[in-house]
């Protein structure tokens, strides 16, 4: 079915019918849509992360061994990784607000789904689900907010959604085990993480119900964005490179393939995701393994690094901004990209040198900021190269980055057992290197081109910007 263009809302203002309005004040509706999608990313990575709380409880009722809970954790990562084109194809083509909301409502009854868990199938089944649900979220926020954010103003939006799910990982850890005890003072001292699970289904429910009542795919359809916000919206697009527009529906695999530019970015995602893993899953282990770190400490030290990641989420989309106001696109989307990845490949290289745990844990928190202070270029440089497409360029290379992530997991735990810990840093820094040197070939001027051209884009073509 080819897709058509969304019908206007006659209640909605229109440039035309509301050109007085340009001069005055613009409304604010935009900073609405910001707030929703960091809202989406902070529930999105509590309901990811939270499984990592309750897991030897979950072990203990179900009846499980650890090689199952792992096997339950990875058919989440594998399902989100193999649906991530797919799933932002769908977001490129029916719009966010329907395909969103549908997402939203998919993972959280999947999330539901794990309190009703009797054992292994149902709970692989429901970790899959999760998985999937999941898999088109960031890559529809990304189409999305292409319409709704001015084109100067994209680096920073983007880090604010990144830092979300920093956030929302940080709450999963600190929040699930205040939960269970409230539930067990409650009386269910058996299955505490059952309601848990039950919780954080229903805040997924609310929040898709509110976002279906209140958004809009495009300015001129919402009925509270008056005609200036929307000028200044569009015209913003007028600096932003020249993109083709998508195909009449089908998904532009052969462009996508070709596209020199998206591979690239896809590799650098491959790699960064292959350098981070560590500081997510098995930092905690090589504090309490070599260093003698109680539980309570390495979780305290973890912590430090993920706030460290938030606070360079957000230094980096401020970056990237006000680099391409004054160095234009292409060196305003690399530098933050050579800077983040480069310094994360010395930080990670230096902790390889030492053996003072309170030196490798500051070098560990300096790589954690300098390591997501790309994400707002990364996240705007879809955008640049994807125009209509965004949501799928974002989800072939958010795929191949967590299919380097989920190759990493295993491969650390056998590079220790053979290499020892050092050999994982070496590993981890060598990743963040090839994807710095990476960012030298990316030009963000470049756009994705399809051959057909039967379906026009919903925002203005914007004319191509040059350095």
């Amino acid at each position: 079915m080819p897709l058509t263009s969304p019908q206007p809302d006659p209640t909605a203002p229109k440039l035309d019918a509301g050109i007085a309005d340009i001069g005055r004040q613009p409304t604010i509706v935009r900073y609405g849509v910001l707030a929703f999608s960091v809202s989406m990313s902070v529930i999105l990575y509590l309901d990811r992360m939270a499984i990592a709380v309750p897991v030897v409880a979950m072990q203990s009722d179900l009846n499980l061994d650890l090689a199952q809970i792992g096997d339950s954790v990875a058919a989440f990562f594998w399902c989100y990784a193999l649906f991530q084109v797919p799933a932002g194809w769908l977001g490129d083509r029916w719009g966010g607000r329907r395909v969103l909301t549908l997402y939203v409502v998919a993972w959280s009854l999947a999330m539901a789904g794990l309190g009703f868990a009797v054992g292994f199938i149902s709970l692989v089944l429901m970790r899959a689900l999760l998985g999937i649900g999941q898999a088109g979220a960031y890559a529809t926020t990304a189409s999305f907010l292409r319409r709704w954010v001015p084109f100067d103003r994209r680096g920073f939006a983007n880090s604010a959604v990144s830092l979300g799910g920093r956030a929302g990982g940080v709450m999963a850890h600190s929040l699930t085990p205040w939960l269970m005890v409230a539930v067990a003072h409650l009386g269910l001292t058996s299955d505490r993480w059952r309601a848990v699970f039950l919780a954080y289904g229903a805040i997924g429910l609310v929040w898709a119900w509110l976002f279906w009542r209140w958004f809009r795919d495009q300015p001129r359809l919402h009925p509270r964005c008056n005609a200036a916000e929307i000028a200044l919206i569009e015209w913003g697009e007028i600096a932003g490179p020249a993109n083709a527009n998508p195909t009449s529906g089908a998904l532009p695999l052969r462009a996508l393939l070709t596209s020199g530019g998206l591979q690239r970015l896809a590799l650098i995602n491959f790699c960064v995701n292959v350098g981070w893993i560590f500081l997510a899953t098995w930092m905690p282990a090589y504090l309490m393994k070599v260093h003698g770190k109680s539980e309570t400490d390495a979780g305290l030290y973890t912590s430090f690094t993920a706030a460290a990641g938030m606070a360079g989420c957000l230094c980096g989309g401020f970056a990237t901004d006000w680099l391409v106001r004054r160095v234009g696109l292409c060196w305003g989307r690399r530098i933050p990209g050579l800077i983040s990845y480069g310094g994360a490949a010395l930080g990670l290289s230096g902790c390889w040198a030492l053996d003072d745990a309170n030196a490798i844990v500051a070098l560990l928190v300096v790589s954690s900021f300098l390591g997501d202070f790309a994400l707002g270029a990364m996240w705007a440089t879809y955008q640049d190269i994807g125009g209509p497409l965004a949501g799928t360029v974002l989800g072939w290379a958010n795929m191949c980055g967590n299919i380097g992530a989920a190759c990493a997991i295993s491969v650390i735990g056998r590079l220790v057992e053979h290499y020892g810990w050092s050999a994982t840093f070496a590993m981890s820094a060598s990743a963040y290197l090839v994807g710095a040197l990476t960012w030298f070939f990316v030009d963000p001027r470049v756009p994705i081109r399809v051959a057909r051209q039967s379906l026009s884009d919903p925002s203005p073509s914007p004319r191509a910007s040059s350095d």
